[in-house]
């Protein structure tokens, strides 16, 4: 594979992580380890990826056992979507059995034999209804459903050796980004907040694409680099910077929006200010996992004239 020349991205977001990220990120690994010796899967791979820095960079306002249950599901997620990426023969079924965990009609308590991944998962959830009412934990279960849905009509693709369309990519992609959970249930239905919500899972996955699209293609896995790649004829380098383009516009599109907050809401009205607050590090933190915290990278060729200021 050519050499790919990587960018950065100018966001107007002060980059922040918490506090003694390493003692967090023990706690969070001791939660997985046991689950991968026993998906035998290697635990170099797990901490190669720094999964649990994810949340270090993302959520690192949340209060401290929010965080760390955020951060449980999110590395969770992460080893998930790899897992049935993997594993095509069983992965509706495997899908099928996480939600009816969620959905409460498949559980330890009731005698059933868990997969060490649906173990956790239950875990995991156990803790979240902790902190969390009824409709929120519908609506967070329902996201986790649109994921698992729109994965596997993306993965059609891959069991049939086929690329989607760039459109059809977008479309379902931003689904398996799950992020409209985050939503506050006050404003989950209001339409201004459902754009501000796209924006912002666009950038999520457009972001992450161009920095997996190495590691994708070594595993034969769906990327937005290589729709771009497949469908406009062009090569690598100039779809990766083709799927810059895309993310800097989705970037734009967010703060865009947020600045046209005040026509439609109080701005001093602390619900709003806090998911404000919320997104704002969501879009800065993605980057700089994925940048800073070299996910799949070591060390980054990087295009160092290529700044693009953001209007």
């Amino acid at each position: 594979m050519a050499r790919i020349i990587y960018q950065e991205f100018d966001i107007p977001i002060e980059p922040k992580k918490v506090r003694s990220p390493k003692k967090f990120k023990k706690i969070v690994n001791c939660c997985f380890i046991n689950t991968i010796f026993l998906m035998k899967q290697k635990k170099d791979d797990f901490h190669e990826q720094n999964l649990t820095s994810f949340s270090t960079r993302v959520y690192y306002y949340a209060l401290k056992e929010i965080l760390q249950i955020t951060s449980n599901f999110i590395t969770w997620a992460f080893i998930f979507d790899d897992y049935i990426g993997m594993h095509h023969d069983n992965r509706e079924e495997t899908c099928e059995r996480v939600l009816q965990i969620g959905y409460g009609n498949l559980s330890p308590r009731k005698e059933e034999v868990l997969r060490p991944l649906e173990a956790l998962f239950s875990e995991i959830l156990e803790s979240i209804k902790k902190q969390s009412t009824n409709k929120w934990q519908k609506r967070f279960i329902d996201s986790i459903r649109n994921w698992f849905v729109f994965t596997n009509i993306l993965m059609q693709h891959k069991m049939n050796d086929t690329i989607p369309t760039v459109t059809e990519f977008i479309c379902y992609r931003w689904f398996d980004a799950a992020s409209d959970m985050f939503l506050p249930q006050s404003f989950h239905f209001e339409i201004v907040m459902q754009h501000l919500v796209h924006a912002v899972g666009s950038v999520i996955f457009s972001i992450n694409d161009i920095f997996s699209y190495e590691k994708e293609t070594r595993e034969n896995h769906l990327n937005l680099v290589a729709a771009i790649k497949n469908e406009m004829k062009v090569q690598v380098q100039e779809a990766i910077d083709k799927t810059y383009d895309f993310a800097r516009a989705q970037i734009q599109r967010y703060f865009l929006l947020r600045n046209q907050l005040h026509h439609f809401y109080d701005m001093n009205d602390e619900v709003i200010k806090k998911f404000i607050n919320g997104f704002d590090h969501v879009v800065r933190g993605i980057y700089d996992y994925h940048f800073k915290e070299s996910r799949y990278f070591k060390n980054l060729p990087l295009k160092t004239n290529s700044l693009t200021k953001l209007q």
